[in-house]
């Protein structure tokens, strides 16, 4: 396999983990088995600026981020969903 046929498998397979995520927080959220993913947001995504990368970020602090971020997103999304599938 080529390196692009590699990379366009790993993005499809995160996609498809990344969906599956968002559709399982939605329902558990619309049918109140999770009171508020606010809180689990809180729990586990570092706050900005908790720790100070310094002037050039370690590739970990940089992989933290996009973590944090990712995460963000999908709780994001996941509010979203509950609340379309409520309507």
């Amino acid at each position: 396999m080529s390196a692009t046929s590699d990379l366009a498998t790993l993005e499809g397979r995160i996609n498809a983990q990344r969906e599956l995520i968002v559709t399982i927080l939605a329902s558990l959220l619309r049918d109140g088995k999770i009171a508020d993913l606010d809180r689990i947001e809180q729990e586990i995504v570092p706050v900005n600026g908790e720790e100070d990368p310094g002037v050039v970020p370690s590739a970990a602090y940089a992989i933290e981020g996009a973590s944090a971020e990712e995460i963000r997103t999908i709780l994001k999304a996941a509010k979203a969903r509950a609340g379309a599938l409520e309507a």
